[in-house]
C-alpha cells in the first residue's frame, strides 16, 4: 500500500518507520529543511522517501505521490495544516482513506467527512480518558 504522510515529527518520523517496516511504500512530507535531512539520516535504507516541503501545497503532494496514495496521515503539529492537507488529499487528489492528527480537542469536530477526513487520532483526549482512568481505580 502507498502512503503519504505529511508532517515529520516525532509523529510522522515514528508513523513512517512502522508503516515502512510492515511493507508499505512510504512518502513522507517535511517543510523544514533541516527536519527533513535528519529524517533523510534517520530513515535511510528503509522504504522512506522524504519530500521537503509545504504539504499544503498541491504540488507538493502531487510530486509526493498524492494521485498514486492509497492512505493520507495528516499528522502535523497544526490543526489548520492538517485540515487544508486532509481536504487536498481527499477532494484534489481523491485519496481513498484520509486521517488526521486532532491537536487541539476543540477542533475536533472538523475533522469530520466534509472536510475530506475518514477518521481522527485525538491524542490529548485519549490521554485524558487514560489518565482520569488511573486515578478513578482504588488505591491499593
Amino acid at each position: 500500500m502507498r502512503v503519504l504522510i505529511v508532517g515529520g515529527g516525532r509523529i510522522g518520523f515514528f508513523l513512517a518507520e512502522e508503516l515502512a517496516a510492515k511493507g508499505h511504500e512510504v512518502s513522507l512530507i517535511e517543510k523544514r529543511s533541516d527536519r527533513a535531512q535528519e529524517l533523510v539520516r534517520r530513515l535511510a535504507g528503509t522504504n522512506v522517501r522524504v519530500i521537503l516541503g509545504d504539504g499544503n501545497d498541491p504540488t507538493v503532494l502531487r510530486d509526493a505521490g498524492a494521485m498514486e496514495s492509497h492512505a493520507l496521515a495528516a499528522v502535523t503539529g497544526e490543526d489548520e495544516d492538517n485540515l487544508v492537507v486532509g481536504l487536498l488529499g481527499k477532494r484534489e487528489f481523491g485519496i481513498a482513506r484520509v486521517v488526521g492528527r486532532v491537536n487541539n480537542p476543540r477542533n475536533g469536530w472538523l475533522y469530520s467527512p466534509s472536510f475530506g477526513f475518514d477518521a481522527s487520532v485525538r491524542p490529548a483526549e485519549t490521554i485524558v480518558t487514560l489518565i482520569e482512568e488511573q486515578i478513578e481505580q482504588p488505591a491499593g
